[in-house]
């Protein structure tokens, strides 16, 4: 049997080939389309349990290759001790956007909603494509919930609507005209 091997030169042209195309390939993007925003609408409910902590929760998006590009929300105990729980936000808090987020205190069970408006922390509009919309869900002697969905956003609406079940009872989302 033949095998071929591939010579460090040959694999380094495949390399920068594959980096060119690439690179050439970035202008061609199209634009975010006019007026469209992603609505992401989700809601948390408490236990039945007497003794209940307020859960820290962090919500994201992030680009195909799974890189943060913006932080939604960030609601922990804004107390002293209240950022030494934040490394339990695992996927958020390993990001490394903490000096750009705002963020605010917890909040009680209920429906919230938070809109991206396409553009990243920096302000920069992004191109139409795949991207994560994430929530992190942590809370002192509770669960652990990461959702995490992929979507395409481009020029046409959608609206879907998940179950993760847990704590994180309902996630909805909402890509369509602002207004």
């Amino acid at each position: 049997m033949k095998t071929s091997l591939i010579s460090r030169r040959s694999l380094l042209y495949q390399a920068l080939a594959l980096a060119l195309t690439l690179w050439m390939g970035r202008g061609k993007a199209q634009s975010w389309p006019a007026g469209m925003q992603l609505e992401v609408a989700f809601e948390f409910v408490a236990p039945t349990s007497t003794r209940y902590r307020r859960p820290y929760i962090a919500v994201w998006i992030e680009n195909a290759q799974g890189l943060m590009l913006r932080t939604l929300a960030l609601w922990f105990d804004q107390g002293a001790k209240g950022t030494r729980w934040l490394p339990d936000l695992r996927r958020w808090y390993r990001s490394g956007s903490l000096e750009s987020t705002t963020s605010g205190p917890t909040r009680p069970p209920g429906r919230y909603t938070l809109v991206w408006d396409g553009r990243d922390e920096k302000g920069q509009p992004q191109p139409q494509g795949e991207y994560f919309v994430c929530i992190e869900l942590v809370r002192e002697n509770g669960p652990y919930e990461l959702f995490r969905e992929k979507l395409t956003l481009a020029g046409a609406p959608f609206n879907r609507t998940f179950s993760p079940g847990g704590e994180l009872k309902e996630v909805k989302l909402t890509y369509a005209k602002q207004g």
